[in-house]
């Protein structure tokens, strides 16, 4: 059976295709040979001709005339037709309008069974430097929002005043922000997560209005690097002093997400990651359930997902459904947190990558709660 592969978009499988960034949509093809094409737009095509990585670079607008196209399904269908593939294989989020209308002129188009590049689950040694390189870049807006905690006097009502002014969930992150363009991120979804307080008991609030002291703070930041790959970094600190309960619940999940990285290596699978760490937060005193009101309390989410050019990416996480091996060269994300309605929570987080005897640790930032 001959097949193809079709790409139509301008998201990570697009990047990873052609290796050259693009902010429209435009279509990718690998025909029954092997042999890659691009159909790139009149602003795209010299560009294209000298830098993406495929076999063939069309002009938009000779496919056009050629094929005297006038939908993008059309366009499409002539690239196709040349090559004639008995099936054409496509990512299982290509546009559905432009499914059917391919469907429509006789394309036999088939969604993936799984991803359309199973390969991006491993990194090269290069994409893993580029992960290496934008944490590195991430831990420094990290280093600007440890300097302003530190240099934050506590009022009266426990807020935290910086520069003669309310610390703000909102001022944080700002101050992160740039520091993170500066050194060529792009703070994704309007930048690091700063949840202080009860807000820190849902692992996705983004964090809002004055930081207090005497509270956990989680910062979680996951921007995109100038060179497309992502960082992912969560401390969990506190300005003041912490009691009892805020270092019991901190030196559990530290302790959990060190059995994490301990563990992970070639060979070992998500879900005996995840219930290691699990193991050693109830051997610490902390279980996962509902509470009365219904909430989630614990820790109620995976320990980790697969980087790269998603934050999200394609690959194997770390978690109970994962039950295949990790393998040499993947990078995955080890972060547990324990949360609790209305009091807050703890996450860390870092970035390994996964080799034959263990990990190599792509984070280097501290672990330290009190600020």
């Amino acid at each position: 059976m001959k097949k193809a592969k079709l790409i139509h978009g301008c998201g990570s499988d697009s990047y990873y295709a052609i290796k050259m960034e693009v902010p429209d949509p435009y279509t990718w093809y690998m025909d029954s040979n092997n042999k890659t094409h691009v159909i790139l737009s009149a602003l795209e095509v010299g560009r294209g001709r000298k830098v993406a990585k495929v076999d063939v670079v069309h002009s938009l607008n000779d496919v056009k005339k050629a094929s005297n196209a006038t939908t993008q399904a059309q366009i499409i269908a002539h690239l196709i037709n040349q090559d004639k593939p008995d099936v054409v294989e496509v990512p299982n989020d290509f546009p559905a309008g432009l499914f059917v209308e391919l469907q429509n002129l006789g394309i036999n188009i088939q969604p993936s069974n799984g991803f359309i590049f199973p390969e991006r689950a491993i990194k090269t040694l290069d994409e893993i430097e580029k992960i290496r390189i934008a944490q590195q870049n991430n831990q420094k807006g990290f280093e600007r929002a440890f300097e302003i905690l530190a240099e934050a006097e506590i009022a009266l009502d426990n807020k935290l005043i910086w520069n003669k002014e309310v610390l703000t969930s909102e001022i944080l992150r700002g101050e992160m922000n740039a520091v993170l363009a500066k050194f060529g991120c792009i703070p994704m979804e309007g930048g690091p997560i700063v949840a202080c307080g009860g807000q820190g008991a849902d692992p996705h609030e983004r964090g809002y209005g004055a930081l207090y002291a005497h509270e956990f703070i989680i910062i979680d930041s996951f921007p995109r690097s100038d060179n497309f790959y992502y960082g992912d970094l969560t401390r969990t600190v506190l300005k003041g002093t912490p009691s009892q309960w805020h270092l019991d619940v901190y030196n559990a999940v530290k302790d959990a997400q060190q059995v994490g990285c301990d563990i992970s290596k070639n060979g070992v699978t998500g879900a005996k990651i995840h219930e290691e760490v699990n193991n050693k937060l109830i051997q610490h005193g902390f279980d996962t359930g509902i509470d009365e009101n219904g909430e989630n309390y614990g820790f109620f989410h995976g320990t980790g997902h697969a980087l790269g050019l998603d934050v999200h990416d394609k690959g194997m996480g770390v978690h109970p459904a994962n039950t295949e091996e990790l393998k040499t060269n993947m990078v995955v994300t080890i972060e547990p947190g324990i949360y609790y309605p209305n009091k807050g929570g703890v996450r860390i987080e870092d970035i390994v990558a996964i080799t034959e005897d263990g990990i190599d640790n792509l984070t280097t930032l501290k672990k330290e709660l009190v600020i």
